[in-house]
């Protein structure tokens, strides 16, 4: 199976990977780099992610394994991915690139839920 990953071009300090749209653009609202009209679209769209799209459980944890997630090559083309162009929306309009990578390994599975995997790599 092979999975995908939105990422931004930098590296998180905390797992050592570049971070994924969710967090870039969370960085760009908490930063206040987006306009009002964009942080007004990004609570919205918020709001429906956490009520659709399971939270890894590591999270409540400062996500100790420092995992990533990837999502699932059945949810490329489903309501998550198709919501997510709010986010590159805000990330193109405020100059953050977003990349889609994918990998056919990779690493160890931590979590799986319907559309997702969170990995540590290897």
């Amino acid at each position: 199976m092979k999975y995908f990953r939105f990422c931004a071009s930098y590296v998180s300090p905390h797992t050592n990977e570049r971070y994924g749209i969710f967090i870039a653009v969370w960085h760009l609202i908490r930063d206040k780099k987006a306009p009002a009209e964009d942080e007004a679209a990004y609570w919205k769209a918020r709001e429906w992610f956490e009520a659709n799209l399971p939270i890894p459980p590591y999270h409540q944890n400062g996500n100790p394994d420092r995992a990533i997630t990837w999502f699932k090559e059945s949810a490329m083309n489903g309501p998550i991915v198709r919501k997510l162009g709010i986010y590159h929306d805000i990330a193109r309009r405020c100059g953050t690139g977003i990349e889609l990578i994918s990998s056919d390994l990779p690493g160890t599975i931590i979590y799986e839920d319907d559309y997702q995997i969170a990995t540590i790599p290897i």
